[in-house]
């Protein structure tokens, strides 16, 4: 054997042997996730217990998790936001395996990405892929992944929730849908670090209800949706107050971002600075305006 042919094959039993090292890490902190109706999977986000999964994996408060030594344990759902597709759940174990985070934004087309989960049931299924790009996707079915990483890689029934990582090891996604064969979608992990930075709850200080749109308000704001956010209540000495906010307006958007369900709210004020002004468009009397308010803490 030449001394070329052997150097490409130690090349490629070290590039095996070290893909196969990553799987077996990631493979422990990868759960799966029972709500009784089907089974999924979840990322172990922290070793405190904090898991990471997929709404529709979870759509409820409760689940069962099974980690990958078979321990079998009660979750509960710590914060959701359904028109992302995620969901937090929390165990009550410490020491678990977290797998490290990456950051999703440095992913660069072409890298290779690993995917574990519980297709059909089966624990700890391993894919390999690679990374395609960055783009929002509409499911039609409420989902609409405004920061999707789309991936060449194959997943299916049972992959939802589980990581997406990069070749460090690192989670740069949660697997969430299977868009055809060899094609998959996943919410980047910078997604899920604002969702959790939301679970501070910094509010406006309203109460918001789902509201349909009428034929008036459609011609008026070009609304597509089945709903619509209405305030239903402000509080004194709110944000919102201070911002002249009232009862019966319709809620459009915060600095650009569109408002689709009432965690879009929580969502759109994450990681903002006190002080800083925000400008929310909404629909008052059939005439569409701004308004400014600042967030004084959170609430």
């Amino acid at each position: 054997m030449s001394a070329g042919l052997l150097g490409k094959g130690m090349i490629a039993g070290t590039f095996s042997d070290d893909l196969a090292l990553l799987a077996e890490r990631v493979r422990a902190g990868v759960v799966e996730v029972s709500d009784g109706r089907g089974t999924g999977a979840g990322t172990i986000w922290s070793s405190d217990g904090l898991i990471v999964t997929n709404h529709h994996v979870v759509p409820g408060e409760t689940a069962r998790v099974t980690l990958s030594d078979d321990r079998i344990l009660e979750g509960r759902v710590v914060a959701s936001l359904p028109v992302r597709d995620l969901a937090l759940l929390k165990v009550d174990a410490i020491d678990l395996p977290a797998i490290p985070v990456g950051d999703s934004s440095s992913l660069r087309p072409g890298e290779i990405v690993l995917a574990v989960g519980n297709p059909h049931g089966i624990p700890g299924v391993v894919t390999f892929g690679v990374f395609s790009r960055f783009g929002p996707y509409d499911a039609h079915t409420g989902r609409h992944f405004r920061e999707g990483i789309l991936a060449d890689i194959e997943l299916r029934p049972g992959n939802s929730g589980g990581p997406l990582v990069n070749a460090r090891g690192e989670v740069v996604g949660i697997s969430a849908m299977v868009l055809g064969p060899g094609t998959a979608l996943a919410v980047p992990s910078a997604t899920i670090a604002r969702l959790l930075t939301s679970s501070e709850r910094r509010t406006l200080g309203i109460q918001v209800g789902m509201v349909a749109p009428t034929q008036a308000m459609s011609g008026t704001v070009g609304v597509v949706g089945e709903s619509l956010l209405m305030v239903l209540d402000v509080a004194p000495d709110s944000s919102a107050a201070e911002a002249g906010i009232l009862p019966g307006d319709i809620l459009l958007e915060i600095d650009g971002d569109a408002l689709e369900e009432p965690g879009d709210i929580a969502w759109s004020l994450a990681g903002a600075a006190d002080q800083t002004p925000r400008t929310i468009t909404l629909l008052r009397a059939g005439v569409v305006s701004q308004v400014t308010f600042r967030l004084d803490g959170a609430r």
